[in-house]
């Protein structure tokens, strides 16, 4: 595993993953994602871990895909990849906790979401900014996003492409608690310490039934949307969204 990169730590029953790369603002690369993906895969099968803490190191939690790269990377910004490392997460058999600051934008917020519980410092802007460099949320993402916080707040944070804060967040239901960013950490450990000292056979049920009702109760025919999707990620107006991110300016649409 990239350990530069990707942190795992056991502490008895729960273990703590921290995407460290903090200069980027722990902003997804490749092989940060399979790093992530690895971690996922090590306490899968691990029946003495019961809980597990998801952190970002630095003044941010995660800002999403590294745009430096995506222009090198495959499918940088294909959702397939994304998609199937966070479903891996999301059913992960024990709960998660995201401890999130300061930015989790984009993909660094649907992995917060991701998480069944979310603990947030008062610093934080989180939000889905994809509109901005002419990209789309995949639609998984987008159901997610509804799963948790309701269609008309999914309205506001995709169509604006606007970040709220931690009080309006934690309004919305995109998190559970907020807390100073100095007790962050100090309160992702309770939520843990918490979870992991109930049975772990009640945990891992009830997070299956949680699950599988549900998946199977959004379970919707989407094959146009995702080829729209794959359409929108070789446009023009993507290419030059992500240029103009990179170049700090502003982009010129085209609409093509």
């Amino acid at each position: 595993m990239a350990d530069e990169l990707f942190k795992v730590e056991r502490h008895g029953a729960y273990a703590t993953f921290t995407l460290n790369r903090p200069e980027k603002r722990n902003s997804l690369n490749e092989p940060m994602l399979k790093a992530l993906d690895e971690a996922v895969a090590s306490v899968e099968h691990d029946k003495g871990i019961r809980a597990v803490i998801l952190r970002g190191n630095g003044r941010g939690f995660c800002s999403g895909i590294d745009l430096a790269e995506a222009e090198r990377l495959e499918g940088g910004h294909n959702p397939v990849s994304l998609e199937r490392i966070f479903k891996r997460l999301e059913h992960l058999p024990v709960p998660t906790i995201a401890a999130v600051q300061g930015a989790a934008l984009a993909g660094g917020c649907e992995l917060a979401l991701h998480c069944d519980l979310r603990v947030a410092a008062d610093d934080l802007r989180m939000g889905m900014t994809v509109a901005r460099v002419g990209l789309v949320v995949p639609y998984n993402f987008i159901r997610k996003l509804i799963e948790i916080i309701g269609a008309a707040n999914t309205s506001q944070i995709l169509y604006t492409a606007e970040p709220v804060d931690a009080q309006r967040a934690l309004q919305m239901g995109m998190v559970h608690e907020v807390v100073p960013a100095a007790k962050l950490d100090e309160a992702a450990i309770a939520w843990a310490e918490k979870v992991a000292g109930n049975a772990p056979l009640s945990l891992r049920t009830m997070k299956k039934s949680m699950r599988r009702s549900l998946d199977e109760s959004n379970d919707a025919w989407h094959e146009d949307i995702i080829e729209m999707s794959r359409m929108v990620r070789s446009s023009k107006d993507a290419k030059e969204g992500i240029r103009a991110f990179l170049e700090k300016r502003k982009p010129v649409w085209q609409a093509e």
